[in-house]
């Protein structure tokens, strides 16, 4: 690998992280913060568009920022990961467009413009992915047969 290509896939991999970990840290101290401290006044007003309920709704909005925008921040499973903050995100862009004064559209875009990017790039070689590839290549070549039907010698 010539010098410059090696240099272009160090700064790829050097953005690919501070956009994972940037991510996280800011939808945690402006997102989740405020959602953690008004804990029990967010449980019951909670808005519900998928109809499971208020405290369900919230419980599952936690999940996706909190959990998985640290798995993000971590490289582990990544694009697994982010699909769920851009789904609560679209969420939020759905109750904007219903009309739902609390939904604030621009910050959902914000929070989920660099998770979509994840999801079509992956995390890069500074990640818990990179370092776990072996493994999940293993893992996949094992129950890609299964989950095509596939015997073990069609693939």
């Amino acid at each position: 690998m010539s010098p410059m290509a090696a240099l272009r896939a160090r700064s790829l991999d050097l953005g690919l992280l501070v956009l994972r970990v940037g991510s996280a840290a800011l939808i945690w101290t402006f997102h989740m913060v405020r959602k953690l401290a008004d804990f029990d006044h967010e449980l019951r007003a909670f808005p519900d568009p998928l109809g499971v309920g208020h405290a369900a709704s919230f419980v599952m909005a936690l999940g996706a920022e909190g959990v998985c925008s640290l798995l993000v921040a971590l490289g582990l499973a990544t694009r697994l990961s982010s699909l769920p903050i851009v789904f609560t995100m679209m969420m939020v862009l759905v109750l904007g467009a219903r009309g739902f004064e609390g939904a604030d559209v621009q910050s959902a875009i914000l929070y989920a413009l660099p998770y979509v990017v994840l999801v079509l790039t992956g995390p890069g070689r500074w990640s818990l992915d990179h370092r776990l590839r072996d493994r999940w290549d293993h893992l996949g070549a094992r129950l890609a047969p299964k989950a095509w039907g596939l015997r073990g010698d069609e693939r």
